[in-house]
Formats: structure tokens, C-alpha cells, sequence
């Protein structure tokens, strides 16, 4: 690489306050996001500490407030023991069913709380005047969840990369062939399109849009629901981009070939931890696979960045087993009081079990998207 541009303020990482201990949720009260004062979000980022799983940044007041200025409609329910907050729920009421704060482009959700501190579902689901909870990402301790609430679990990708990328880079180079032969192909794209450089923290706004058009053209290429469709998600991604320093915001990443912009990245960073979110290229110098040289840059970069991990989230896309070496889990499944409720989401699940164990699955897809493009859109409303 001819340059790399490192903001001095990625190395500074702000250390978390104390842990808080469990307790037993006796009182809840739903509040509008922007009814939670200052001691709650201490509070809430107290509490956040005692699950490691909660360290992504999807977990943090500031990714809220992003939905929340690109929405308008977060709520939270605060849970608390002889009046003092004991745990924090933040949710989309669509109807009476609670959902993820930022529905599908969240990666990571649950309780914000001790992961031992119990809780009575159903109670809390009424004193919420709700029927159910949805989730497609559960992260941290399901102790308190009734087994028949959880449909199953996805696998979930992630690259520890600590004070040296040199070590886990040489180990995805020996893990997969193609990471390990990607430097030839940046060499070659070097010599025909010009001098590669990185910049990990692009301010360009404009670029942000580009990326944004990118991966909604790759969305219909594939034939993939394109999740940039509502207004909102778009402008989720600038209020991310314009958030403080300080806290987790987003991060554009981009590759330049001479003065081309080749591939960018957007995810989302918060304390030493970026989430892979939105990966794209300009598919004219696909065959240089610059979305792979661009993602070694930022694992190589990641230290001097105070970029400590890459989480990559759920699923189970290719790219992800090439590109990381540690693997979790998080659930997918549905909380609710109302039989009928519980039996409608089961036999949905089953259908789309179904539906993927078909041989002509792919087919099916493209021809479906020709003809609805918009299916599916629901989950983002």
C-alpha cells in the first residue's frame, strides 16, 4: 500500500465504568427514547458491562439515537428492582409486538442487564401492554428465556486481532486460499489501474452515498431484498456517519486505485470493535477482488486504528469463514404470551425451512425478486 490515513482520535479508547451486580426486575415502566436521561444511559452502559457479548456497538445509546433521529418511534422499557434500574429493553412496537430497535440492519440485540438478573416474560410483556417479542440476533446470556422461545441459533463470525494483525492474518492466509493468494491480485490491480491506498475513517459524505448506491445495485444483481429502500435506513447510515468521535458511529473504509475509489466498506465502531456491515466494490475491477484487498488493509491496519476486532455478525455468506477465525452463536425465535401468536411464527419458520432445502432454490429467488421486488420489505418498516 502507497498510504494510509489514520485519524489520531481511532486510537483513543475510552475505558467502561464498573460492573453492576443481578437483581430481580419487580417494576417496568415504557419510556420514549427521548425520555431517558443522562444517569439511564450511565446506567444502561453499567449494565452493558457485565456481558461480553453486549460489547457490540448495536448494544450502545449512540446507535440508538441514530435510529431514533432516522425513525422516531424507539421506546425502552425500563426494568427495575425497588426502584432502581436493573436492565434496559429498547424496542419498535409495531402493533403489539415489540421488535429490535432498527429492525434487520441490527445484528446484535437482547436485554441490556446482568445476564443473571431474572425476569418473568410474560409479566413483563403485559405490563408493556405487548403480545411478543421478535429477534433475530439474540446476543448474551438466554438463562432467562423459556426454551420453547428460542426457534434456534445462527452461526456468528468474528476476528480477534488484539495489539498485532500479523497473527490472525497469517492465519486466514493459511485457512483459505484465496486470502492468501489476494495480495498478488492487489499487486496486479496496482500495476494496470495505478498506486492502491487506504483511508479507514472517510469523512466524504459523498462517498457514503456511493456506497450506499453500490450495494443497493449489488442487492439487485443477486436478487436480494434491497434494504435501502425505505428512507429511513438511508438516512440511518448519515447520522451514524456524523456521530461523535467518542462513542460508536460509522465508519467508511474505502480502497482507491490511483484516484478511483475501487471498494468501500461502512460498519459500525465502537471501543476497539467494528462491526463488517456493509462490504461493496465498483464491479468493474471485480476481478482484482478489491471488497477482499480492502478488508486486508483494515485487518492489517486494525492496531495502529484501535481497531481490535472485526465482528462480522450472523450468517452464513462465504466470505465470512474466509475472512475470520472465531465463530459463535446467536438466537433467533419469539417470546410471547398468545398461543396463536407462537404457532403462526413456528410454522413460519418451518416454511422457510422448507423452502431452502429446495434444489431449485436459487431459480425460485431470481424469479420471485423479478416479480416482487419488494417482498419482504415489512421487516423493515
Amino acid at each position: 500500500m502507497n498510504a494510509l490515513l489514520v485519524p489520531e482520535e481511532l486510537v483513543q479508547t475510552p475505558p467502561y465504568p464498573n460492573a453492576a451486580s443481578p437483581a430481580t426486575v419487580q417494576e417496568v415502566e415504557v419510556l420514549a427514547w427521548e425520555e431517558l436521561g443522562e444517569q439511564h444511559r450511565v446506567r444502561w452502559q453499567n449494565l452493558r458491562q457485565t456481558q461480553r457479548e453486549q460489547s457490540s456497538p448495536f448494544f450502545s445509546c449512540p446507535f440508538i439515537d441514530a435510529v431514533q433521529a432516522a425513525r422516531g418511534d424507539v421506546l425502552v422499557a425500563v426494568l427495575r428492582d425497588h426502584r432502581q434500574a436493573v436492565g434496559y429493553l429498547p424496542f419498535h412496537r409495531i402493533g403489539s409486538v415489540a421488535l429490535p430497535v432498527g429492525r434487520y440492519f441490527n445484528d446484535a440485540h437482547g436485554v441490556i442487564m446482568h445476564p443473571k438478573t431474572q425476569v418473568d416474560w410474560p409479566w413483563l410483556l403485559r405490563q408493556c401492554e405487548l403480545k411478543a417479542f421478535d429477534f433475530h440476533a439474540w446476543a448474551g446470556a438466554c438463562e432467562t428465556l423459556d426454551p420453547g422461545c428460542l426457534h434456534g441459533t445462527i452461526e456468528s463470525f468474528s476476528t480477534q486481532i488484539g495489539i498485532d494483525s500479523a497473527q490472525p492474518l497469517a492465519s486466514i492466509e493459511r485457512e483459505h486460499k484465496t486470502m492468501r493468494k489476494q495480495d498478488q491480485k492487489s499487486r496486479k490491480m496496482a500495476r494496470e489501474r495505478g498506486p492502491l491506498s487506504v483511508e479507514i475513517d472517510c469523512r466524504d459524505v459523498g462517498l457514503v452515498e456511493q456506497t450506499i448506491q453500490w450495494k443497493r445495485d449489488q442487492y439487485r444483481r443477486t436478487c436480494i431484498l434491497d434494504l435501502f429502500t425505505p428512507t429511513w435506513t438511508r438516512d440511518l447510515m448519515h447520522h451514524l456517519h456524523q456521530a461523535p468521535v467518542d462513542g460508536a458511529r460509522g465508519m467508511l473504509s474505502v480502497l482507491r486505485a490511483g484516484e478511483q475509489v475501487v471498494a468501500a466498506h461502512y460498519g459500525l465502531f465502537e471501543d476497539g470493535q467494528l462491526h463488517y456491515w456493509f462490504p461493496t466494490y465498483d464491479p468493474h475491477y471485480a476481478r482484482y477482488s478489491p471488497g477482499t484487498a480492502l478488508f486486508k488493509e483494515i485487518l492489517r491496519a486494525g492496531p495502529a486504528c484501535g481497531i481490535t476486532s472485526i465482528d462480522m455478525g450472523y450468517g452464513a455468506q462465504p466470505y465470512k469463514r474466509k475472512q475470520t477465525n472465531t465463530i459463535t452463536t446467536v438466537a433467533h425465535g419469539c417470546i410471547t404470551t398468545s398461543p396463536v401468536y407462537h404457532h403462526r411464527r413456528k410454522l413460519s419458520k418451518l416454511v422457510r425451512q422448507a423452502i431452502k432445502k429446495m434444489p431449485v432454490k436459487n431459480r425460485l429467488k431470481q424469479v420471485f425478486r423479478c416479480l416482487l421486488p419488494h417482498a419482504g420489505i415489512s421487516k423493515l418498516h
